[in-house]
C-alpha cells in the first residue's frame, strides 16, 4: 500500500468520478479502470528497469521520482482526493451515487 498522500494514488482516486461519468455508471468498467491504473502504478514503481516497457511511460521514462513530480505539478491539490466528503461530492456531481441496497 502506498503512503496515503501518494500522488499516483490520488490520481487513481480522482479518476473514479470521471470514469463513472464516461461509462454511464458502469461500476464494473470503473473498477477495471482503477485496477489497471493501480497495477500500472505498481509496475512503474516496482519495475523501473523493465526493458519491455521502454518508450511507454511518457516524458518521465523509467524515472519514478520524475513521474511523481510531473503528477504533483499537474495536480497540485492532490490531498483533496483523500477527503471522503470531497470524493463523494465529485462522484455525486457525475449524476451517480453509490448506495447500499
Amino acid at each position: 500500500m502506498p503512503p496515503i498522500d501518494n500522488p499516483e494514488l490520488a490520481l487513481v482516486l480522482a479518476g473514479v468520478p470521471d470514469s463513472l461519468a464516461q461509462t454511464g455508471g458502469d461500476l464494473y468498467a470503473v473498477i477495471i479502470n482503477v485496477a489497471v491504473n493501480a497495477w500500472m502504478a505498481g509496475h512503474i514503481h516496482g519495475e523501473d528497469g523493465c526493458i519491455g516497457c521502454d518508450g511507454s511511460r511518457g516524458p518521465a521514462g523509467h524515472d519514478w521520482e520524475a513521474r511523481i513530480r510531473i503528477i504533483t505539478e499537474t495536480q497540485p491539490n492532490i490531498t483533496k482526493w483523500f477527503d471522503r466528503d470531497v470524493w463523494t461530492a465529485a462522484v455525486n456531481d457525475t449524476g451517480f451515487t453509490v448506495t447500499r441496497r
